[in-house]
């Protein structure tokens, strides 16, 4: 009876000293759920810009755990000119997106702007918003 007890110790300790090694999983990892956000500086949603021969613009994108790629595309609601498409890769979990877009015309137009972005994990995001130049 001692052996049998002996043998059902030393049997318990190897599994549990082995747990890595025969793939036990862990039940605390993290799982990304959450889709990225944004906050739209500048042109803010529905503004008019008066004056100005370009747009600088300016948003930041967040996730909680990494962002995989941003997308931006930009073209007049009236699709009198052909559409500008920005696309690239983050991996990290803030992209701050800076650019400088010429107009192609001094006429009053109103633009839609659409950006996107998805993580790591596939959850995505996107939005659509206009502005208008005078």
């Amino acid at each position: 009876m001692n052996k049998l007890f002996v043998i059902g110790l030393i049997t318990t300790i190897i599994l549990t000293a082995c747990s890595d090694e025969i793939n036990i999983p862990e039940y605390d990892s993290y799982v990304d759920s959450n889709s990225p956000s944004f906050e739209i500086i500048y042109p803010s949603i529905d503004t008019t810009i008066i004056g100005k021969d370009s747009i600088n613009f300016e948003i930041i994108c967040k996730d909680d755990y990494e962002i995989d790629s941003f997308f931006f595309e930009i073209q007049p609601a009236d699709f009198s000119s052909e559409l500008f498409t920005y696309k690239t890769a983050v991996n990290d979990s803030i992209y701050i997106f800076n650019l400088s877009y010429p107009l192609p015309t001094n006429d009053s137009k109103r633009y839609e702007a659409y950006v996107k972005a998805v993580d790591v994990v596939g959850n995505s995001n996107n939005k659509v918003y206009f502005f208008t130049t005078k």
